[in-house]
């Protein structure tokens, strides 16, 4: 069940993404030509979104990459967005830019940040709730 939300949201941008390649047009592809930077504002919620949701149906599950520790979905969103980004080439209707890689990789920065900080309070809560739950009572 905690897989539902990523799968969900993944699906949505698969859609997005086969609209955009086709010249299609749809409310969300309006609305981020319609605000100023609204195609990098786009690129930054939608792929924090799926990082986050993809850290949560993984239970922030790590992987050692060398001296450093990615969340795997972390690593499995910025595989989609090279992917994605790489596969505009093919399409006259897409125009490929470095900045949607950068603008992919601020939402995958603050994914991470929220999602350590989720785990790091609620670490806290739950150790707290630990000694509450042991510590003698004065009745």
């Amino acid at each position: 069940m905690r897989w539902l939300p990523a799968v969900a949201f993944f699906s949505f941008l698969i859609w997005v993404i086969v609209a955009a390649d086709s010249g299609q047009q749809n409310y969300f592809l309006q609305l981020a030509g319609s605000l100023p930077y609204g195609d990098k504002i786009g690129h930054v919620l939608l792929f924090a979104a799926l990082a986050l949701l993809l850290n949560f149906a993984t239970k922030a599950r790590q992987l050692a990459v060398g001296p450093v520790r990615l969340y795997l979905g972390v690593v499995l969103t910025l595989g989609f967005a090279l992917l994605e980004e790489g596969s505009q080439l093919l399409f006259p209707a897409r125009s490929f830019e470095l900045l949607d890689i950068l603008a992919d990789l601020l939402g995958v920065t603050l994914a991470t940040l929220l999602t350590k900080a989720f785990y790091q309070l609620r670490g806290r809560y739950r150790a707290r709730r630990a000694v509450a739950v042991l510590a003698p009572t004065d009745d």
